[in-house]
């Protein structure tokens, strides 16, 4: 944002240099209008692009106004992502108080130990979640801090956004060289592979959430963001998956889903919180909404299914609105039934049914082991790759910083074109493996010396080059 933008006057003092998520769209083309388009996960709802509205009119799927900031900390220095709630009247520093304590001594079981050390300022820690950091009143306002991922966006715009252009988006290549839409509708389901993984990062965030006695209550195609695992390896094939039921022969790279937004639903609703039982069955219903939206390439909510708010209507339209809403998931079954494998189509069921009582995460864990194998081969397969990368440019320094090193030996300048100083003694030495480095273009471990007549030979193993080397540098510096 520019320093005499009036959107800075919404962030505390205690972050800088903040650049406003919401309206990415709107800022390039008219940097004045407040409001566009959502990026990165503010979670909204609604298109605002072609709104006039003021900032603080914008209301968010939790709502109330909400902005979305990338800003910096003035304590330490890193990245966050500050989302600004206002008119929450309801909210109090005690709430506050007390939804904090309540994630944080959960958070302290055994099941975070395995945790970065790194990043034990958050208040629950696992690698399927955004890290949420901290929550504040300032400004009249409520401030939620949280983790900022490079480069993320939200599903819904990842897979359900039609404007949306992500230049590693999995549909930009591969499906549209085969002249298929980029965000495909019911006919054109995303692939399988690509689904199972998203539900098994997800499943392993709610099993450690719901064992700790806490409700996930944002699973939403607008709350789960997603990046690419990889960097230069996720171009291999060891990063990618395979497409539609494992044979289509498409490739799409590994991809990382987290759950986002932790907390504010529950400092918001506070005063109306239900019981953990009944939160934890929503997120189970939540996470088949999820799985339906990505087979069917529709957006279905947990409102879609459970025929909330029916008390202001006649006994006749809410026994239409069942129908409806059981005709649309026969409907959606169907689709899923002739597209994918009997094993999702069963979860699904079971998940999005409302005459059933969904499973527990446990059970729901236990019925995918062998999916869950596949994700950690697949998790192993783009670590190998990212160390292999990371081995690359680690040994290349270490190259280039060695060959320098002998340069400065070898070739020094006071001597102009005479190199005779070099052709005697430790520096001739150092010259040969030099030369015989880069002829090979490999750092060799040991250097063969021979007589013209090849009757006497000596071998010089590492050792010996690193002493002489190291004694032929000290007396040049």
């Amino acid at each position: 944002m520019e320093p005499n933008d009036p959107r800075h006057k919404a962030v505390p003092s205690s972050f800088c240099r903040a650049y406003c998520l919401d309206g990415l769209d709107d800022q390039k083309d008219n940097p004045s209008n407040l409001i566009g388009r959502t990026g990165y996960s503010s979670g909204n709802n609604n298109n605002f692009k072609n709104s006039n509205t003021t900032l603080t009119n914008k209301r968010s799927s939790f709502g109330y106004p909400t902005s979305l900031f990338r800003v910096t900390s003035t304590s330490d220095g890193k990245l966050y992502a500050l989302r600004r709630i206002d008119s929450a009247g309801c909210v109090s520093h005690k709430i506050i108080q007390n939804v904090l304590n309540m994630w944080m001594n959960n958070s302290r079981s055994d099941d975070m130990h395995h945790c970065n050390h790194n990043h034990r300022s958050s208040l629950f820690q696992h690698p399927g979640v955004v890290a949420w950091h901290k929550c504040f009143i300032s400004q009249r306002a409520v401030f939620f801090v949280h983790q900022f991922h490079v480069g993320a966006v939200t599903l819904k715009e990842r897979f359900f956004d039609p404007n949306h252009v992500n230049n590693n988006s999995i549909r930009g290549s591969n499906v549209a060289d085969l002249g298929l839409p980029l965000n495909p509708g019911p006919g054109v389901p995303l692939p399988e592979s690509l689904i199972w993984s998203c539900f098994t990062q997800l499943v392993s965030a709610i099993s450690v959430i719901h064992r700790s006695k806490l409700a996930v209550r944002t699973l939403q195609l607008n709350h789960i963001l997603v990046t690419r695992d990889g960097g230069p390896s996720a171009t291999s094939s060891s990063s990618y998956i395979s497409g539609m039921n494992g044979n289509s022969g498409l490739l799409f790279p590994k991809l990382r889903f987290r759950i986002n937004c932790l907390g504010i639903v529950d400092i918001l609703e506070y005063e109306t919180r239900k019981s953990l039982d009944d939160l934890q069955m929503e997120d189970m219903r939540s996470l088949g909404c999820l799985i339906l939206s990505m087979t069917t390439g529709t957006e279905v909510t947990i409102n879609d299914i459970t025929l909330r708010n029916i008390n202001s209507i006649s006994p006749s339209q809410e026994h239409q609105q069942q129908q409806r809403a059981m005709g649309m998931l026969n409907h959606y079954s169907d689709f899923v039934r002739q597209h994918y494998s009997r094993e999702l189509h069963s979860l699904m069921e079971t998940l999005v049914n409302p005459n059933v009582v969904p499973p527990v995460i446990e059970d729901v864990a236990r019925s995918m082991t062998t999916r869950i194998m596949e994700e950690l081969d697949g998790a192993h397969s783009c670590m190998d790759g990212m160390n292999g990368a990371l081995a690359g440019l680690y040994e290349s320094g270490r190259a280039l910083r060695l060959m320098l090193k002998l340069a400065f030996v070898n070739e020094r300048p006071e001597f102009g074109i005479d190199k005779n100083w070099s052709e005697s003694g430790d520096c001739y030495i150092l010259k040969l493996f030099r030369d015989f480095g880069e002829c090979c273009g490999v750092l060799v471990t040991g250097l063969e010396l021979c007589e013209r007549d090849s009757l006497l030979k000596s071998t010089l193993c590492e050792f010996c080059l690193d002493h002489y080397f190291l004694n032929t540098f000290k007396q040049q510096c």
